[in-house]
């Protein structure tokens, strides 16, 4: 049995951080607050690659633990995945709904009858689930006539095509947008860079800041092959900073508590952010660092919280 990887885990921590961190500025900026000329370079800078890093992780993952013959057929592989992805996706994209359609200071409201259409149109950062189940509904299908090789290039280069051509997926779109990244997952042996010098890992870094940094400003971030390749530079320099830092070992702890709560963080903490938010708004807490820090630590522990709570209520056993 393939025994699970911590660094792994630990990259998958860094991206749901980087992810409730992307959401608290983002929020910040949206609700009209008045935040530092470089707030918006950070946002451009996380977004080009932190989502990318879980698809990546997750193709990864998919490849290592056997794809779907690990379940014995495609047909329970794929009623695995929907039981664990799209259960938690309609629950919790709906939940997001109601609470957004009856709270007025939401930077973003959300009609209620949003919720009969989450079969086709994602709702907020739930399209990941969404996406996520269909990348792997692609990779069991074409699976059977292709080598993982061939579906990473044959999605790549019809995702280029339909934007050369103007050709819209639809509800697929999502999906085929991170395809290149859940794809280069599911073809990597060994995580790249993670056994190579400190040197080596911190050129990398700067590499990904310098080069990022400069489509971020340029504002070309989400440009074909220039997106695909900050991806895979973030990827790459995701995994060097992480080797490092959890050299120290209250990081590596800090990274695999988030990983061990990671689901439950996703699904929930944009309520906690947007509530911390506006508490603080009410308080005349306005500050953007004071918003920030309480806003990413709140949205990290308040699902934590509750997750281990439910884990010792009986009935949920």
């Amino acid at each position: 049995m393939t025994q699970r990887n911590i660094l792994v885990d630990q990259l998958k921590g860094w991206a749901c951080f980087l992810v409730v961190f992307g959401h608290v500025i983002l929020g910040i900026r949206s609700a009209g607050m008045t935040v530092p000329f470089f707030s918006i370079y950070v946002e451009r800078f996380i977004w080009s690659f932190h989502i990318g890093l879980f698809m990546f992780l997750s193709g990864f993952v998919y490849h290592k633990f056997g794809e779907w013959e690990s379940r014995g057929s495609r047909s329970v592989f794929i009623a695995h995945k929907a039981l664990n992805i799209l259960i938690p996706y309609f629950v919790f994209a709906s939940i997001y709904i109601a609470v957004n359609s009856s709270v007025s200071e939401v930077n973003h409201r959300s009609d209620i009858d949003r919720i009969l259409w989450l079969w086709k149109e994602p709702e907020a950062q739930y399209w990941f689930l969404y996406a996520l189940f269909l990348l792997f509904i692609f990779w069991v299908f074409l699976s059977g006539s292709m080598k993982n090789w061939h579906i990473l290039i044959f999605l790549s280069v019809l995702n280029y095509a339909a934007v050369l051509l103007d050709i819209h997926f639809g509800s697929l779109s999502s999906a085929m947008s991170m395809a290149f990244s859940f794809g280069l997952g599911t073809v990597t042996e060994k995580l790249f860079f993670s056994e190579n010098s400190s040197i080596k890992k911190m050129l990398v870094i700067v590499l990904h800041v310098l080069v990022v940094g400069f489509f971020s400003y340029m504002n070309v971030q989400s440009l074909p092959i220039l997106k695909e390749a900050g991806e895979a530079l973030g990827i790459a320099a995701s995994i060097c900073f992480i080797t490092l830092i959890t050299k120290f070992s209250l990081f590596a702890k800090v990274l695999l508590l988030i990983c061990k709560y990671s689901f439950p963080i996703y699904l929930l903490h944009t309520i906690f952010t947007a509530g911390i938010r506006i508490g603080l708004n009410y308080a005349g807490w306005r500050n953007y660092w004071i918003q920030v820090l309480v806003g990413t630590g709140v949205g990290i522990l308040a699902p934590v919280l509750i997750a281990m709570l439910c884990s010792k209520t009986p009935f949920l056993d």
